[in-house]
């Protein structure tokens, strides 16, 4: 999850740039704009990202690590979402520049492709972590999930959301799961959920009285979680900390969603508060299933 957040950040630039664009600039200028945007960004991005996560750990040879059975699967999840939304901003941002939608389908794969797979590349020289399989498995099936859409549909009918809050866990082992919440946004998995939005009129089943904004949602989450495999682990010290009376569990949700993407507007500025409404959860009443029980929030994230 550590390149999603920035992912979601560098897409949102590229939709408030689109937004703030003359709608009577030549189709010429916006490719060129779209073509040094993407690539601009994803460079920054990659920078950034290097600088951030990978220049203080030592490097080694290329080498890969199994990590599929880690956190529950909630950050292959994760990756899956971030594959999901690169595939569908940067073909919105081709079929703004006048591609027609196949072709911006694949531009936007395979940017999804290419963004993932350089990360990936530099788990596998870094010390600290390793290139993943399970990683590489679910950004192909992020980037198939929203190209595919892109491409038939030439838009995302199947909305890929995110949504997080603060738990109680990364105060047990803030070294792991952050300090502060920005951080743990990135790194406390107990807080992320990942959501599925299902609308009638999106897919084509017209209703007279099913509003156009209200869809059904189902995510998915995990809570329970102080370390990647278990709740056991050595402290800067070498002594064992066991926390193994934490119960790890999957958590499923059933929820009503509400979007807004569908909105036209000349305001520039609030097109890109339409756009988040399509790929970030608004807190609604939510059941969760989990346990071996089942729970009803009045809100949830």
């Amino acid at each position: 999850m550590k390149q999603g957040i920035s992912i979601f950040v560098c897409c949102l630039y590229v939709q408030i740039s689109s937004a703030t664009l003359d709608s009577s600039q030549r189709i010429r200028q916006r490719k060129t704009v779209v073509w040094c945007s993407d690539i601009g960004l994803a460079t920054g991005v990659h920078t950034a990202l290097y600088q951030t996560w990978y220049s203080t750990y030592p490097t080694a040879k290329f080498h890969w690590i199994n990590d599929n059975k880690e956190w529950l699967q909630m950050d292959k999840v994760g990756h899956a979402w971030s594959a999901a939304i690169i595939t569908n901003t940067v073909a919105e941002s081709f079929k703004w520049a006048g591609y027609n939608r196949k072709k911006s389908a694949i531009y936007g794969a395979s940017s999804a492709l290419v963004f993932q797979f350089a990360i990936e590349y530099f788990d596998g020289r870094s010390a600290a972590w390793g290139a993943s399989s399970g990683d590489l498995i679910a950004n192909t099936a992020g980037l198939f999930f929203s190209g595919i859409q892109q491409y038939f549909w030439g838009k995302s009918k199947v909305p890929f959301r995110f949504s997080v809050s603060s738990t109680r866990f990364h105060k047990i082992r803030p070294d792991l799961l952050g300090h502060t919440f920005p951080e743990t946004v990135l790194k406390d998995y107990n807080g992320q959920t990942y959501w599925l939005d299902f609308n009638p009129n999106k897919l084509g089943i017209k209703s007279k009285w099913w509003p156009k904004f209200l869809g059904i949602s189902m995510g998915y989450g995990a809570t329970g979680m102080v370390g990647g495999n278990d709740n056991i682990w050595l402290d800067a010290n070498k002594n064992t900390i066991d926390q193994s009376d934490i119960k790890r569990y999957r958590q499923f949700y059933l929820s009503p969603s509400l979007s807004f993407g569908y909105v036209k507007t000349r305001h520039t500025w609030l097109k890109p508060i339409l756009w988040l409404t399509e790929h970030v959860r608004i807190p609604l009443p939510t059941l969760e299933f989990g346990n071996n029980k089942a729970i009803f929030h009045w809100i949830h994230r």
